[in-house]
């Protein structure tokens, strides 16, 4: 009876560091998934701060090549407003 009682014991204990184990393991995975979520977060943050940059660029571009090229930005709006209309105005035929 004696070893039916130390092989339970025994089990016990085993039970015991495997759910401790497991416990360990499922506060690493959470660790990690956090920790990776907020990489991606932060990275995603300077991608869109980058972005922002990017676009705010953009008008001051375009007003220097308007400035440096003026007859050449009025001519390519004229032609593509005239090719739009055309497009536009093959629609209604």
């Amino acid at each position: 009876m004696a070893n039916v009682d130390d092989e339970m014991a025994k089990l016990r204990s085993d039970l015991d560091q495997v759910r401790g184990d497991m416990q360990s393991l499922m506060q690493a995975v959470k660790d990690s998934g956090v920790r990776q979520t907020r990489e991606t977060l932060e990275r995603a943050q300077r991608t869109g701060e980058s972005l922002t940059e990017g676009v705010g660029e953009i008008p001051r571009r375009a007003e220097k090549q308007i400035g440096d090229h003026p007859l050449t930005s009025v001519l390519s709006s004229f032609g593509l407003g005239f090719l739009i209309g055309m497009l536009l105005d093959r629609r209604h035929h």
